[in-house]
């Protein structure tokens, strides 16, 4: 059996832009592994952020295949989709996606309620997960009450409490200051390494993309490299 976690064949995803079509990804295949931490590099609108929402079953595919785990998305109804993205996998939006009339418990509280976890795992985990990433006495504040960075650290607890398979994250430090996005990144490798996570992660940092396994670099919709970052210095 293959250790193969997702695969990806053949895909193409494009977008119109009014008249005209916009080519994001153009006939891309790649594999990868089983608990392998995976980066992301490429310039803005290279269709980095694209793949992920390819991969998570948020969007859809023009042509090809995308199989996560046993299960081939393209083949799986919207509804399907949600239902599979909501059980196996996380994910870790640059904008954060917070529910603004949730506290931060809450929020963190969520994805554990929609796969309906006992009540007292459900406060448990949230609260361990609060406590990891440096804000447990924040539980009772909403989004608009938190900074930026605090707000980031919510949406990668709530990203992880319900130990996905699958974690997706998409500049997941990007609004953290250096000191607490190294913090972050250790916590975010340390987490997945623990629950045996695989993990693919959008980035524009280098140090960050030497902490993954491997490093992916996409240009115009291409992947032009594939990368063991021990052996490069990941120089475009």
């Amino acid at each position: 059996m293959s250790d193969h976690y997702i695969t990806l064949e053949q895909i193409s995803k494009s977008y119109a832009e009014g008249s005209a079509t916009h080519q994001v990804l153009n006939d891309l295949s790649l594999t990868v592994a089983k608990g392998e931490q995976v980066a992301i590099l490429g310039h803005s609108g290279c269709g980095k952020s694209t793949l992920l929402n390819l991969i998570s079953g948020i969007d859809y595919v023009d042509s090809g295949t995308i199989c996560v785990a046993d299960a081939n998305l393209t083949t799986l109804s919207e509804r399907e989709r949600t239902l599979f993205r909501r059980r196996h996998i996380g994910f870790i939006f640059q904008s954060f996606n917070l529910i603004q009339t949730l506290t931060a418990i809450e929020n963190i509280q969520l994805p554990l309620q929609l796969n309906r976890y006992p009540t007292v795992e459900i406060d448990t985990r949230a609260q361990a997960l609060l406590a990891r990433v440096g804000l447990s006495g924040r539980g009772d504040a909403f989004p608009d009450q938190l900074s930026g960075g605090e707000q980031q650290r919510v949406a990668i607890a709530r990203a992880m409490v319900h130990s996905p398979a699958l974690v997706l994250a998409d500049e997941h430090t990007g609004n953290l200051d250096a000191d607490t996005g190294r913090e972050m990144v250790a916590l975010f490798s340390e987490l997945a390494k623990s629950e045996k996570q695989t993990v693919l992660m959008v980035t524009h940092s280098l140090a960050i993309a030497k902490t993954a396994d491997r490093v992916l670099r996409f240009f115009n919709g291409k992947l032009i490299a594939d990368d063991n970052p021990d052996a490069t210095d990941l120089a475009w």
